[in-house]
């Protein structure tokens, strides 16, 4: 294989990678979060016990007093926050 075709997969891993770990970072789960929870912004969820996967990622958040379980795809789409009983 040549070269520059060598850097130019290698530069799609790379890309495909950041923007994988970007919609899982903490401001997008919380994003994510709050779309699913529904009638809160993103600034009201903070998450944490953040597990990533090969391709899932799961979490818990906490809105206001409420406490949630969710879980994902690795590219956060179709999120599911179930909420913990108290």
């Amino acid at each position: 294989m040549k070269k520059s075709k060598l850097i130019s997969i290698g530069s799609i891993i790379v890309a495909g990678t950041l923007l994988v770990s970007c919609a899982s970072s903490p401001a997008g789960l919380q994003k994510a979060t709050a779309s699913n929870v529904g009638g809160v912004l993103s600034s009201q969820v903070s998450v944490s016990d953040i597990d990533r996967g090969a391709t899932s990622v799961a979490w818990n958040a906490q809105v206001n007093t409420d406490k949630y379980s969710c879980e994902s795809d690795d590219m956060v789409h179709n999120v599911s926050c179930v909420k913990n009983s108290k």
